[in-house]
């Protein structure tokens, strides 16, 4: 058997620990993945997995035949790709996924445009808000918009998005502007659901923060149904400027306490921890990073 491709096959089966799940990953029988194993172990002499009824995993010498694995699976793609590079353009299908209202109003515009220069990339695009498990489900890129990461991928910032408390002028002229975050709680809000209710917003200003529990009149998981509610005057909101940036500049709605730090969330794209990546998800990565600012600290929208 091909020493490689069976190499490839249990990479597979060590990463989504089921030889079913690599045998529909790589688009081969249960039976085939079985045979690669089988052909490793007899050259190595070592027993590589460890198999129960309901899960896969390696042996301490598989580990670091995994490893080993992965390395040379890596420098070969590398190889292949550098002798390639000036007679082939990049080609191939990029999975990405993206929070829904990120996706729409700021992945789909850079993405058409990537593709027009890269025409032989096919791009799926899944904007969904769920966490997606890159290495399960296949995907190769995942943005991420969170205060912080917990996460095993390998990521890069690409932009920060600060949080600006939001009205709409309809609101201000009917129930008064309050001066301070304090007066917020005589309000009527518009908030985010989860992860829990955030009945709880917070001011820093001169090195002192301010906590203020809100009048919750509406909760939402998404931040366009926040949004659109602060516009129509329903009440006063805190959105980040990827969802209220054009809104703050066309003047359908105010900042309140634009001199007040009422945090920030970090845009960041993520994807599997690999010593050389596939070029096209190089080219996309480098491609949003121009694309949204190269200054990770700063916020494109404001």
């Amino acid at each position: 058997m091909d020493t490689i491709e069976s190499m490839r096959a249990f990479v597979r089966v060590v990463e989504l620990g089921s030889f079913a799940a690599a045998a529909r990953s790589l688009n081969l029988s249960p039976g085939m993945i079985t045979k690669h194993v089988g052909h490793l172990e007899s050259r190595t002499g070592a027993r590589l997995l460890n198999r129960t009824t309901r899960q896969v995993r390696p042996t301490e010498a598989g580990a670091a035949y995994f490893d080993r694995c992965v390395a040379l699976l890596a420098g070969i793609e590398e190889a292949e790709s550098l002798a390639s590079a000036d007679t082939t353009v990049p080609r191939g299908t990029l999975k990405v996924t993206a929070p829904v209202e990120f996706g729409n109003a700021h992945l789909a515009p850079v993405a058409a445009a990537f593709m027009q220069q890269h025409p032989q990339i096919k791009l799926v695009l899944d904007f969904s808000n769920r966490v997606v498990d890159l290495v399960q489900e296949g995907y190769d890129v995942a943005i991420r918009v969170a205060q912080s990461l917990d996460t095993t991928l390998v990521g890069r910032r690409l932009a920060t998005s600060r949080f600006h408390v939001v009205a709409s002028p309809q609101y201000l002229a009917a129930r008064g502007r309050p001066e301070t975050p304090k007066a917020l709680a005589d309000h009527a809000c518009l908030t985010f659901a989860v992860p829990t209710p955030w009945d709880e917003w917070r001011f820093t200003s001169d090195g002192e923060t301010t906590t203020v529990k809100i009048n919750a009149r509406m909760l939402s998981t998404s931040s366009e149904a926040l949004r659109l509610a602060a516009k129509t005057g329903a009440g006063i909101s805190v959105l980040p400027t990827f969802v209220c940036g054009q809104d703050l500049r066309d003047g359908t709605l105010i900042s309140l306490f634009p001199d007040h730090d009422a945090g920030a969330l970090g845009i960041y794209a993520l994807f599997l921890q690999r010593q050389f990546l596939p070029s096209r998800v190089r080219l996309f990565i480098d491609f949003l990073n121009e694309c949204i600012g190269a200054d990770s600290t700063a916020d494109p929208w404001a």
